[in-house]
């Protein structure tokens, strides 16, 4: 069975990584060893999904500057397409600096750049690359107006639509979240949603009911370490997060999401698209960077084999 199309709408930053020992406190100078990434969430996301066997169109806008010109090679290098793409002249690329503790904990502060110019016109043009019966990713990165362009969109397209709302900001109107599937915050995010702390699963299923009173088909909590949490109006199941020894969780959170839209888009069961998702989360954690943290398939494959075993042992 052929898989479903899937287009990613987001952000592209050039990552500048300090690898510290510990994250420094208000007014610290720490010394550390700097690596470039390419990063940003929504091509995070999409790279996961290419990594996975996808074809994923991709979205975004980029400066016309060295960091962009590095950040579209990688991502056709992924094997990401990259026709919706625009790059400006004269605009800057965004553009993170991110610490990354031995414990695997980081801090990151972003200059959008050229991804805080998108507006809804331009989304509107980029529209045409969805195709017929295709899952749409997006992420909160973007400006509000564009993001709510896409929303709008969705009927006249008939697209399928996770919503990843990260970085959490006010001003997406009630009516676009009844256009969203499914909607895929972390803890924290689901917390400035929700006002409710989640800490474990009896937290994030409160949350998850406050979640759907916005408008979405159903929520998706992440909550670390401990696995996941879905509701939809029909029920609910959580699963655990898979144990592995954490190097840099900074792109967690987009491996999660991009696997679980190529998850879909490949017709597997939600649960197990849930748990594959999970899968390529805890792979992605083993290891330093964004994009180059994303396993293959096949890396995949061999880890969720291996935990079949573990698991009937």
């Amino acid at each position: 069975m052929n898989a479903r199309p899937l287009m990613f709408f987001g952000t592209t930053n050039l990552d500048l990584c300090f690898n510290v020992e510990r994250l420094p406190t208000p007014g610290e100078s720490l010394m550390g060893a700097l690596t470039r990434h390419p990063g940003g969430k929504g091509a995070n996301q999409a790279v996961a999904a290419a990594r996975l066997g996808l074809k994923p169109h991709f979205y975004t806008y980029l400066g016309d500057d060295d960091a962009g010109q590095s950040l579209l090679k990688s991502l056709m290098e992924a094997g990401v397409r990259t026709e919706a793409i625009t790059v400006c002249a004269g605009e800057v690329s965004g553009l993170a600096v991110v610490m990354v503790a031995d414990d695997g904990s980081n801090m990151i502060v972003i200059d959008p750049g050229a991804n805080s110019k998108v507006g809804p016109d331009m989304i509107e043009s980029a529209t045409k690359f969805i195709e017929r019966d295709a899952i749409v990713v997006a992420e909160m990165g973007m400006p509000i107006p564009a993001l709510n362009r896409l929303f709008e969109m969705k009927r006249e397209k008939g697209f399928e639509l996770i919503f990843n709302p990260a970085p959490v900001r006010p001003g997406l109107p009630s009516a676009a979240w009844r256009n969203v599937d499914f909607v895929t915050p972390n803890q924290t995010e689901a917390f400035e949603l929700t006002g409710i702390e989640v800490c474990d699963f009896e937290s994030a299923a409160r949350a998850a009911e406050k979640l759907l009173d916005l408008g979405p088909g159903a929520a998706l909590i992440t909550l670390g370490a401990q696995g996941a949490y879905y509701a939809d109006c029909t029920g609910s199941f959580s699963l655990r997060a898979f144990p592995v020894k954490v190097v840099d969780t900074t792109a967690a959170g987009d491996a999660f999401n991009g696997a679980f839209a190529a998850s879909l888009a490949q017709r597997l069961p939600l649960k197990e698209a849930v748990r594959k998702a999970l899968a390529v989360a805890a792979l992605c954690v083993t290891r330093r960077g964004a994009q180059s943290s994303m396993p293959t398939a096949q890396a995949v494959d061999e880890f969720l084999q291996s935990q079949t075993i573990l698991e009937l042992e």
